[in-house]
């Protein structure tokens, strides 16, 4: 996903009580959650007195991670405390994103990235190359190419420099996002690299980033596929076309910004078998929830982060990123909506409990 930074004030919600979150959590998750720890009013991140959600993961062999990470938010120290002690795994924001890194052509910019890559390292966390192809963030250079053969050269190029320079450091990459027009039915956004290389540009794109670096996993990052059949069935028809013409990839990736609801129960158990039947991986990778300010917002969000998380891992995925960890830095399109586990304060709320409830029981 591509973001604009801001973030929404909205109206002043109430907290849910030990007790209630207590409550909540064992319900939902089958999991005892210690009460203490259940305060969301505690002290510093609140989460010190049981294990981390990252320690859960890595118990279950589950890569967690926290995406939208911008370097400029590794200055605030609570971020950078909390960022590692609950992940295993992070993804830039737009850091990777064409305009960022190659704003004129053979002209790269590693800054913002090598200070992510370096955090990440330090703390002993993975890295995903999020992401290398996107309808949006080109530089003006690169769309005033109209030959097909200069842009492949100058794809090759831009996917060499960084993936080479990240090998062994990014472990796994969306090389293309949001392919499909945003709601379904009318298949693939006709972008700019469609525009020019034609309807199979995914299978050249694939080719070429196999080809620089053979030992990557490459994923396709798509949005609100669990939430409309159309696009959900549109994705699995794309996918298992370049299966068949034997293009390397590795899995598909499921944003998951959920806008006032869950997915219906059972379609991300269907999602990951019909994929794992091609031979490919499925992964969480942006996941969000955005509700209208309520007295039960806490509530209501606590249940779809439990059933999302709980039911993706029962259907045996291993790796589910959240589109950033904090409502400091949350963007969102619903007025006032507080998308994230943790509030401006790095309070915990109750969608990271039942998050940590649904890794515990699992």
């Amino acid at each position: 996903m591509t973001s604009s930074r801001r973030v929404h004030r909205g109206p002043r919600r109430s907290r849910l009580t030990v007790a209630a979150t207590v409550a909540l959590l064992t319900s939902l998750a089958g999991a005892s959650v210690p009460a203490a720890a259940a305060d969301t009013t505690a002290p510093k991140n609140g989460t010190n007195s049981i294990p981390s959600l990252r320690k859960l993961a890595e118990r279950s062999g589950v890569v967690l991670g926290s995406g939208a990470v911008n370097p400029a938010y590794l200055d605030d120290p609570q971020f950078a405390k909390v960022l590692p002690r609950q992940f295993n795994s992070l993804s830039p924001e737009n850091e990777l994103k064409w305009d960022w890194v190659e704003p004129e052509r053979g002209e790269f910019d590693f800054t913002k990235l090598d200070r992510i890559v370096g955090f990440a390292q330090k703390n002993h966390m993975a890295v995903k190359g999020h992401g290398l192809i996107s309808g949006c963030c080109n530089p003006a250079w690169l769309e005033q190419i109209t030959d097909p053969d200069d842009l492949r050269a100058a794809i090759t190029t831009h996917f060499r420099q960084i993936m080479t320079r990240y090998a062994g450091k990014m472990d796994r990459w969306d090389v293309a996002t949001e392919v499909l027009s945003t709601f379904g039915g009318t298949g693939l956004d006709q972008n700019y690299f469609y525009r020019v290389l034609g309807p199979d540009y995914l299978a050249e794109i694939f080719r070429i980033a196999h080809s620089v670096n053979p030992k990557a996993k490459l994923f396709l990052n798509e949005s609100l596929v669990e939430s409309y059949p159309v696009k959900r069935k549109e994705l699995y028809d794309l996918v298992s076309g370049l299966v068949a013409e034997g293009v390397p990839i590795n899995g598909v990736g499921l944003e998951t910004h959920l806008t006032y609801s869950a997915p219906e129960p059972g379609v991300i158990t269907e999602i990951v078998k019909s994929y794992k039947a091609l031979g490919l991986d499925v992964a969480i990778t942006e996941m969000d929830v955005h509700l209208n300010p309520a007295d039960d917002a806490d509530a209501q969000q606590a249940k779809i982060y439990s059933s999302v998380v709980s039911e993706a891992l029962n259907a045996g995925i291993r790796d589910i990123s959240f589109w950033g960890f904090t409502d400091k830095y949350a963007y969102t399109w619903v007025p006032g909506a507080k998308p994230l586990m943790f509030d401006e304060k790095y309070r915990p709320k109750p969608a990271f409990f039942a998050t940590w409830a649904a890794l515990a029981a699992h």
